[in-house]
């Protein structure tokens, strides 16, 4: 039993030293693959394609080659070195940022011309808006004054038509009614109505009468 139980065990300990070394040699393989991949990337970074430059490589063994090399023109690919690089890429960054930035001022400054143009039309439009307002107001006074007045020329008509003819001439006949008062209430009465009142008027006042004659007939007169 004993020797059968030592080659159990030798066979387990070349399995066990096996797969170590199976593990060793992935990982070993890994390891290198790895550092190959990170190289290639860094010569990709440069701008080089190492694997794609098969031809140079070819006319690079022909140039090697009696009388071949006459016919086989072979030049060395320029190598830049990466601080060469970077500082190239750096300042096309660079430029590229300071264009942005004097566009940017550009149309900054375009918005500020466009933002005070703007604020001067605002402040001409409320100043138009508030000279509009003292119109509409004084529009809105000069009506109600009118209406005010056609109110009272109308309660004048109104007692002209309704009132004895001789009382209303002894009124007119005073300098307390204006001429103009008079001739507004005559306009909204009946002619026959109006000509018995500036009839009797003359009676009392031919002046006043003559004057009130020429206001009905549009005619100017001379005080």
């Amino acid at each position: 039993m004993a020797e059968k139980a030592k080659p159990a065990k030798k066979k387990n300990g070349k399995l066990i030293f096996l797969t170590l070394t199976v593990i060793l040699t992935v990982g070993l393989l890994v390891l290198i693959f790895g550092y190959i991949d990170f190289e290639f990337k860094k010569i990709g970074e440069a701008g080089f394609s190492p694997l794609s430059d098969w031809r140079s490589y070819l006319a690079f063994l022909m140039s090697k080659v009696p009388i071949v090399k006459n016919y086989v023109k072979y030049e060395p690919r320029k190598i830049v070195k990466p601080s060469v690089f970077y500082t190239e890429i750096y300042e096309s960054y660079i430029e590229k940022i300071e264009t942005d930035r004097q566009e940017l001022e550009n149309r900054a400054e375009e918005l500020d011309k466009k933002d005070k143009r703007l604020k001067q039309l605002e402040a001409e439009i409320n100043t138009r808006t508030q000279e509009l307002d003292l119109k509409e107001e004084r529009l809105l006074t000069e009506t109600n004054n009118w209406e005010d007045q056609q109110k009272r020329y109308r309660q004048l008509a109104e007692w002209y038509e309704n009132g004895e003819t001789a009382k209303i001439a002894l009124a007119l006949s005073s300098d307390r009614i204006s001429i103009e008062e008079i001739v507004s209430g005559l306009r909204f009465v009946e002619p026959g109505i109006a000509s018995e009142i500036v009839g009797a008027l003359a009676n009392l006042n031919p002046d006043k009468a003559a004057q009130i004659l020429a206001y009905l007939a549009g005619k100017e007169v001379i005080r």
